[in-house]
């Protein structure tokens, strides 16, 4: 019988390709958990991905993560900072809010007797820049989940994978120049030169993890990188200009501007220190993996997007 995966945040982006990539290979039975299976979102997903069992759960509720893993080989397990409860709770002193709920994906994946999980971590950024930059939260909380699964590796295997910069973010970033009501500007608190590893989150981490689950045991305990490789930050709004013909520039604005002491730390710290602190050696070993990573040019082509409207 098909091994069965149960996918965490199936409705979201990296869940989303992780459900995309594995309905596609025809070798897994799927189960894609929500915390809203009634929703018009995951309604369009149903009859889309024709087979696929979805289930309820709720991060914070363990029990529900249980009764949604019941049966499961696999968990992909990961977690999102970026929701209000969670960011309210951070705000109100839970620093560990991620945390917990990583936690419960790995708790729960135990008393359910799931044999692995690809969990979605990232780099700790206090240790990336030697206790410089403590408050980048969304990166902590992640890597606190990664360091609790290490411990855990004598009830269940472990596999990890790192997504890049999202490429995403740079339509949140985009706005028309004030200056001439025209021109497309990237606002980014990174300087231009700084080196990012890019992903299109939708569509490069589901072949990434379909690789991971295709050679278990050469990733099993490894960091697998998502991205095809390094970009310099000013490289997206060259693209867009040339995929588009509007007129684009990268404009870097004062890290204060972003919005949070902990984005301004997480800038600052990639601008010091690098993303993935530099690391290039899965450029090389990426190429095994049967896909066609996403670049700056590809992105803007596929997303079919010519920039924000004129408020």
């Amino acid at each position: 019988m098909a091994k069965l995966v149960a996918i965490v945040g199936a409705s979201g982006l990296q869940g989303g390709s992780v459900l995309k990539t594995l309905h596609a290979t025809g070798k897994y039975r799927l189960r894609a958990l929500t915390r809203d299976p009634d929703s018009k979102h995951v309604a369009s997903q149903k009859a889309k991905y024709s087979g696929v069992e979805w289930v309820y759960a709720d991060l914070d509720d363990t029990a529900t993560l249980i009764k949604a893993f019941q049966g499961a080989d696999i968990v992909f397990g990961m977690t999102q900072f970026f929701q209000k409860d969670i960011m309210e709770r951070v705000e109100q002193g839970d620093k560990d809010a991620e945390f917990k709920q990583g936690k419960n994906i790995i708790d729960a994946a135990i008393a359910a007797g799931v044999d692995s999980i690809v969990l979605s971590s990232i780099d700790s950024m206090k240790q990336l820049s030697h206790g410089k930059y403590t408050g980048v939260f969304h990166f902590e909380g992640k890597h606190k989940v990664e360091e609790y699964l290490a411990s855990r590796l004598d009830r269940i295997k472990g596999y990890y994978i790192y997504l890049g910069f999202y490429m995403e973010n740079f339509v949140d970033f985009s706005r028309i120049s004030p200056e001439d009501n025209k021109t497309i500007e990237f606002t980014v608190p990174l300087k231009p030169t700084t080196k990012l590893p890019l992903v299109d989150t939708a569509n490069d981490t589901g072949p990434v993890v379909a690789y991971i689950l295709d050679h278990p045991e050469e990733c099993l305990g490894t960091v697998v990188e998502v991205s095809g490789g390094y970009y310099e930050a000013q490289d997206m709004a060259k693209a867009f200009m040339e995929v588009t013909g509007r007129p684009s520039r990268y404009v870097q604005i004062p890290y204060e501007q972003v919005g949070s002491d902990e984005l301004s730390q997480m800038f600052k710290g990639q601008d010091e220190f690098g993303y993935y602190g530099g690391r290039t050696d899965f450029i090389e070993r990426n190429k095994e993996i049967k896909h066609t990573f996403t670049t700056p040019i590809s992105f803007w082509k596929n997303r079919g997007w010519t920039g924000p409207s004129l408020k």
